[in-house]
């Protein structure tokens, strides 16, 4: 079974927001497509949720609808013995 990469949850919970924005804006999928700054061929596999983008290229898409992203790093939890 492959291992996901650590961004695979940021990058779905950012597709996800796109695809609820475009709802939102009640946007055409070439409408939508135009305006985050993709193919046709890109906009379906982003409704199809297939996991090609990359996070800095799904930020650009999400600014360009007027998403604003934020990331909060943490560090890792520690044990004290």
């Amino acid at each position: 079974m492959p291992k996901h990469p650590p961004s695979a949850p940021l990058r779905a919970q950012l597709c996800e927001r796109i695809i609820n924005r475009i709802a939102e804006l009640k946007l055409k999928d070439f409408e939508a497509a135009e305006q985050l700054g993709l193919s046709p061929g890109q906009m379906s596999r982003l409704r199809q949720g297939e996991d090609v983008f990359t996070l800095d290229r799904l930020i650009d898409a999400a600014a360009n609808i007027g998403i604003t992203v934020r990331m909060t790093a943490t560090r890792p939890y520690r044990r004290h013995p």
